[in-house]
């Protein structure tokens, strides 16, 4: 009894660890079957040590009082799971390591690729229960402005004139292009429905990751390389099947590219399963219909990954040839682009959107934002304070400086113990009063 009392100490240590993170993983059904599957006992020890941010080995191995090669072996380990991200410093070449969130991370790195060391056909029933069986992950990991994924339009739907309102990071063969190539793995949500009985007929080896991601994954041996022109490739494929490009909800070095479809997708199902209307963010289009033109074939709206674009009868004063015409529903559309490339009628097209879509600049600002909106920011800045560097902590505090009005207000209602004062104030080399201000 005792044993299995503290397998169950270690888990939950385990599990509230994670929790920490801006992505969240909060009690629900199989939680604890999940992290069992990914970690032995004394892997979920170490990780539910781990920082949050990336800490060098050398503090690391100062914190737990372990011989640095011996704690650096164990993480590397741990990494090749994918439970672990690891960074190299180009310069120094000093190894840094932080505990993986669940989303983008160990969730996926763990169906990436086919496995023997775990029971992925089990891993996916649990998955299963946990994020589409239960609400409370998808609200915590979708409830805020700032969310994982944003919507690519499909360059070849738009109007020919519009082409110049899309931005290089915007555009999907532009970032393949930024990054010379990266790598291809599987898709975790259509390798997962396979386990299930639930897989559509759309290709499994799809997710594409770019820059420092696809050099993570390749390392650790969780994706294969890709060169350029194979990512073209396969992006103009995954166009032609109708399904939607989800990239990382940043401008700079986006990770991941995903090739999505509306009944297999973890993020799509953010809105088909779980309500949560604006769980990807939307391109800077919206698709609009020609009502002239549109013949109320129906291909528009069997198309749309989220049931945005259906079929209505035409007002009997409008009566025309054809009795239906499409309709867009505005709030959910995301502006992919796929109905318009799948109207044969040129009826569907794609405009501007009247207000530009905010997009954050880098990762640190995307989850300096999730934390913030999540009440997770104190997770991030003082978890460990002794192991974030000057470096690190000169970044994420240049973040909040830029923080509009509002977040700033958001900020200060977090930011309210006199220890955490007084260290963001030191930080800053300012006073306590200015932070109370912030």
């Amino acid at each position: 009894m005792g044993h299995l009392h503290e397998i169950k100490r270690v888990y939950r240590d385990l599990r509230k660890r994670i929790d920490t993170t801006p992505s969240g993983l909060p009690e629900g059904p199989a939680v604890y079957d999940i992290l069992k599957i990914l970690f032995s006992e004394e892997e979920a020890a170490l990780a539910a040590r781990l920082p949050i941010v990336p800490t060098s080995i050398d503090i690391l191995a100062a914190r737990f009082k372990e011989n640095k090669e011996t704690l650096k072996a164990k993480l590397d380990r741990m990494a090749d799971k994918g439970l672990v991200l690891d960074a190299v410093h180009p310069r120094s070449g000093k190894a840094f390591y932080l505990l993986a969130p669940p989303v983008v991370g160990f969730f996926e790195f763990s169906l990436m690729r086919v496995r023997t060391d775990i029971n992925q056909k089990e891993l996916a029933r649990h998955y299963h229960r946990y994020m589409e069986e239960d609400h409370a992950f998808a609200k915590m990991f979708f409830g805020g402005d700032t969310v994982h994924g944003r919507t690519l339009v499909n360059e070849n739907a738009v109007n020919e004139g519009d082409v110049s309102y899309i931005l290089d990071y915007e555009r999907a063969t532009a970032l393949i292009e930024q990054s010379k190539g990266g790598s291809v793995t599987l898709c975790y949500c259509r390798h997962k429905a396979g386990h299930l009985g639930t897989a559509c007929d759309k290709p499994v080896e799809t997710c594409i990751s770019l820059f420092n991601a696809a050099e993570h994954l390749i390392r650790h041996d969780l994706a294969r390389r890709a060169s350029k022109e194979e990512l073209l490739d396969l992006l103009a494929r995954s166009r032609a099947m109708g399904l939607v490009q989800i990239c990382d909800n940043v401008k700079q070095k986006p990770s991941f590219i995903c090739n999505c479809c509306g009944c297999c997708c973890n993020m799509l199902q953010g809105i088909n399963l779980h309500g949560i209307p604006h769980a990807v963010k939307t391109s800077n289009f919206i698709a609009h219909v020609d009502a002239a033109s549109c013949v109320g074939c129906g291909r528009c709206a069997r198309a749309c990954p989220i049931g945005a674009v259906s079929l209505l009868p035409v007002p009997f004063a409008k009566r025309k040839k054809y009795p239906l015409s499409a309709r867009v529903d505005e709030s959910l559309c995301l502006g992919c682009g796929v109905c318009a490339a799948a109207c044969n009628q040129r009826a569907m097209g794609m405009d501007p959107r009247p207000e530009r879509v905010l997009t954050p600049e880098t990762t640190v600002e995307r989850v300096v934002n999730m934390a913030l909106e999540r009440g997770k920011l104190q997770h991030i800045l003082f978890s460990d304070p002794e192991s974030l560097t000057h470096t690190v902590l000169n970044r994420f505090l240049g973040v909040f400086l830029n923080l509009p009005p509002v977040k700033k207000t958001l900020l200060s209602k977090q930011v309210k113990s006199r220890f955490v004062q007084s260290m963001v104030a030191a930080a800053l080399g300012k006073s306590r009063k200015w932070v109370k201000k912030v």
